[in-house]
């Protein structure tokens, strides 16, 4: 069994993948969230996808680790995708590929001080999916000037980075992202998204559909970026996302990857019927891969590490225990003010 662990208010990807109406999927995959994970210190013995790492505090992230660790520990043959201890987030990532050679952009955090190199740049948030906070910032005084201009609008520096600016229109006057996913050692290709805008986030109507849906079915088809991908995707210490990517003069440049990403819907019917069947034979091949048997049975417990008493320990949402720290703080503040109360009627 595979458990796929992400966060509870950010299950739609994983209930995507159940609803595929592939056997081949849904008897292999399970989801479980961190607050569960969290709030119950076991966990049951299986192969593991470890997802939504920006959406964990350093504490949460610290426990999953810990918890893979001692997975691999105690169950060597269980594959444990993502680990918590080791994968890249946006910044340290981003870094990495521009060092690794694999990207021709860099990045620099704003609140160290730093300013870009090399121009055209925007400037956005570290951990957020929000996307560019500015416009394409094309020199040292564009640059200056959003730096004053968010100043003047109270934001701060801490949390956001300028980012290099690589992409570029085709013939057409459209831009071009494509998206594939790891899952293991696979690459599956998922989709050619295009866009007059340069943040492309969503296919653009613009008269090609036609043309561009059969570019995206022979680039599924093909894989031609798999070696690549592999590499970048190592270098980022991730086994299961979505790479996010471009193709500037024959060269890959890597934006960003999306540990918990939403695949296409398999059920749904019309057009680019061909692309998703490709793309769910690969999922179902990939998770197969994945699946091999474990000797070990039952749950494995955990133990997390000591935090202060005023930090919270983890969220536990929409689980019994959350109701009982509920109750109990809500009795507390009620005792609190009686006691005040009666010190007020003393005086």
């Amino acid at each position: 069994m595979i458990y796929y662990v992400c966060r509870e208010q950010h299950l739609t990807p994983v209930r995507r993948l159940l609803e595929s109406g592939s056997a081949a999927i849904t008897s292999r995959l399970r989801p479980l969230t961190w607050e569960r994970l969290f709030f119950e210190r076991s966990a049951p013995v299986g192969h593991y996808i470890f997802t939504d790492f920006d959406r964990l505090s350093a504490y949460e992230r610290e426990i999953g680790a810990g918890f893979a660790m001692l997975l691999a520990e105690r169950v060597p043959e269980a594959k444990i995708l993502n680990h918590p201890g080791e994968v890249l987030e946006r910044f340290p990532l981003l870094r990495a590929w521009h060092d690794a050679g694999l990207n021709d952009y860099d990045a620099v955090r704003l609140e160290d001080g730093g300013r870009p190199t090399r121009y055209p740049v925007f400037i956005r948030f570290e951990q957020e999916f929000a996307g560019p906070e500015t416009a394409i910032l094309e020199d040292e005084a564009a640059f200056d000037a959003a730096l004053a201009d968010l100043a003047r609008r109270g934001k701060p520096l801490r949390g956001r980075i300028a980012v290099g600016f690589m992409a570029r229109p085709d013939e057409t006057g459209f831009y071009r992202k494509y998206g594939a996913f790891r899952i293991g050692g696979a690459i599956v290709p998922q989709h050619l998204l295009t866009n007059r805008n340069w943040v492309v986030k969503s296919p653009g109507r613009h008269g090609h559909e036609a043309s561009y849906e059969a570019m995206e079915l022979a680039w599924i088809r093909t894989n031609p970026h798999r070696d690549e991908l592999l590499r970048a995707f190592d270098v980022a210490r991730i086994q299961y996302g979505r790479m996010d990517y471009t193709v500037i003069d024959g060269r890959l440049q890597f934006y960003e990857i999306n540990t918990n990403a939403t695949p296409p819907n398999f059920t749904m019917g019309g057009g680019r019927a061909e692309r998703r069947g490709i793309i769910r034979k690969g999922f179902e091949e990939a998770f197969a891969a994945i699946d091999t048997p474990i000797r070990a049975t039952g749950r494995l417990p955990f133990t997390v590490p000591s935090r202060n008493r005023h930090v919270l320990l983890a969220p536990r949402r929409g689980l019994a225990g959350s109701l009982v720290r509920r109750g109990v703080h809500a009795l507390g503040l009620m005792m609190r003010e009686r006691s005040l109360d009666a010190w007020r009627s003393r005086e």
